[in-house]
């Protein structure tokens, strides 16, 4: 008995020196991201006010700064505040003239992206916004009231900006070019701009966070000692312990494949706990093993990460069938989604947990 736990120690004790050789430092468990955090943007381009002359005279700068929350993966709302130059041109001699103007809007946000297929980290999102309010012409103290519609289109560069191309439509008052030859003025906007999204963190969606690749260097060194546990060590230990004092030897082991955000697929370096697992099946073909799917809960939704979890499994289920040959009477499939988090480090989560027994 003394030789078992002598092992068991020197086993425990070559789990750091193994991270330490791979150059993995520990690291505080990452800060998940704020969901549907607030939000500031900011844009500049061009306004068009229609008109009886040449588009070219009607165009005219135009900006915006914008703070607002999307209250869930869909809807959003915002206060706007758009404005700059406005143009005006003579029915007569088509000679244009410009005019400062600004308005204060609150518009509704709706992610028709998300609307349609909901997923967490697409790359381009298109929304649809519709908003009133208030419109001032500044030439001649010109007051009405502004209706705006149009779609926005964000680009992620990272979870805390985005990148966006904003068109709108604005309805506003016959008098708002100094001009009554109408029964209401339209000018259209077309701006580019960032929006920041607080608290939010700069992890790359594209990108394996630094966290994520030591929880991977590590997770690897973990499988890898199990396997030689499993394969060398354990059978020598219950032979000695057979030959001291028969008694019943209960068998079993763990592996931990690690997923990247919104992953599915195996990397090729989690291969190796699935291997280890397959060995052990092999070895013991009285044994079996449940495979169980995990989802983070700091990102997503329930549905999606109950999909995600499913997926993830599955795809553990398949190199076991396929590559090493294992029947798949043998694996006990279950995906917990986001409903259980196994470990307090979010990130983790994204796993699947393989106990063969």
């Amino acid at each position: 008995m003394k030789l078992k736990s002598l092992f068991i120690a020197a086993s425990l004790l070559a789990l750091p020196l193994c991270a330490d050789a791979q150059g993995v430092t520990e690291s505080k468990p990452a800060k998940p991201a704020v969901e549907n955090p607030w939000f500031i943007s900011g844009g500049l381009g061009l306004s068009y006010s229609t008109g009886t002359t040449g588009v070219g005279k009607l165009l005219a700068p135009a900006g915006q700064i914008a703070a607002g929350k999307y209250f869930s993966p869909i809807l959003g709302a915002r206060l706007a505040i758009s404005g700059w130059r406005g143009r005006s041109a003579s029915a007569t001699s088509g000679q244009a003239s410009g005019f400062f103007y600004g308005a204060a809007t609150i518009d509704g946000l709706l992610n028709i992206s998300q609307w349609i297929k909901p997923y967490p980290e697409r790359p381009i999102d298109v929304s649809f916004l519709l908003g009133a309010g208030f419109n001032r012409s500044f030439e001649h103290s010109v007051s009405s009231l502004v209706v705006r519609t149009g779609l926005q289109m964000g680009l992620r560069l990272n979870n805390a900006f985005d990148f966006n191309v904003e068109a709108t439509v604005n309805g506003v008052s016959d008098r708002w070019n100094l001009r009554d030859d109408h029964s209401f003025d339209t000018y259209m906007n077309l701006l580019v701009g960032l929006t920041y999204k607080f608290r939010s963190g700069y992890k790359c969606p594209t990108c394996i966070s630094v966290e994520y690749a030591e929880e991977q260097a590590i997770n690897e060194c973990v499988n890898h000692m199990r396997a030689r546990v499993d394969t060398v060590y354990v059978e020598k230990v219950v032979e000695v312990v057979k030959e001291v004092a028969p008694q019943k030897t209960v068998r079993g082991m763990t592996a931990h494949v690690l997923f990247g955000l919104n992953k599915t697929a195996v990397a090729k370096d989690q291969m190796p706990g699935i291997e280890a697992i397959a060995t052990y099946l092999k070895k013991y073909p009285e044994a079996k093993a449940s495979v169980s799917g995990y989802s983070d809960k700091a990102t997503g939704t329930a549905a999606i990460n109950e999909r995600l979890a499913n997926e993830r499994a599955a795809s553990v289920v398949k190199i076991l069938k396929e590559n090493y040959g294992i029947d798949e009477s043998r694996l006990q499939v279950a995906a917990w989604g986001d409903s259980e988090q196994p470990f307090s480090n979010n990130d983790w989560n994204r796993v699947v947990i393989l106990i063969a027994e």
